[in-house]
């Protein structure tokens, strides 16, 4: 079993249906992975909005005696009771898997930033390079349409047209 999460895959998030079972038999067991397939959990995130897991081995059916078998022991009460290493064993999978999805958002929002720095940067040596080049209407036009827009994504169009106007003279 693995018990990092270092050793947690970088693709785990793009693990289903066998994939994903077959990582949680290796992380945390063949009883934990019976009890998410039985559920059809069959991914990390539907595995991180399952609240209980356990839930439904709370429930009064025949249909889960296999499964209370496998992940509980059965009280004098005829009650069942969740073994301590299984629910010890979900607990460091979800623990182990938040922590994975946060590094991974984490990642993705660097990178993310550093494209817009990188796009935004080129954009602006554009416009201060042709803008030195062009005619005075031109420079205007760009003033006019980038201080009527209040907003980033209206900024960058604006710069997009203007370019393509440029480009056409």
């Amino acid at each position: 079993m693995i018990s990092k999460s270092t050793d947690i895959p970088h693709n785990v998030m793009e693990f289903e249906d066998e994939c994903f079972f077959d990582f949680v038999k290796v992380f945390a067991g063949d009883k934990l992975a019976a009890l998410l397939k039985f559920q059809d959990i069959s991914n990390v995130n539907c595995l991180l909005a399952c609240n209980d897991p356990f839930e439904i081995l709370s429930y009064d059916s025949d249909d889960l005696l296999d499964l209370k078998k496998k992940t509980s022991i059965k009280l004098n009460s005829n009650s069942f009771v969740v073994l301590r290493g299984i629910k010890s064993k979900m607990m460091l999978l979800k623990n182990a898997l938040t922590k994975k999805c946060n590094e991974l958002k984490k990642q993705t929002t660097k990178i993310s930033s550093n494209i817009m720095m990188t796009n935004n940067t080129a954009s602006i040596s554009l416009i201060i390079d042709h803008s030195t080049n062009s005619t005075c209407s031109s420079e205007q036009e760009l003033a006019n349409n980038s201080s009527s827009s209040g907003t980033t994504s209206n900024f960058e169009e604006n710069v997009k047209k203007h370019l393509i106007k440029l480009l056409n003279e």
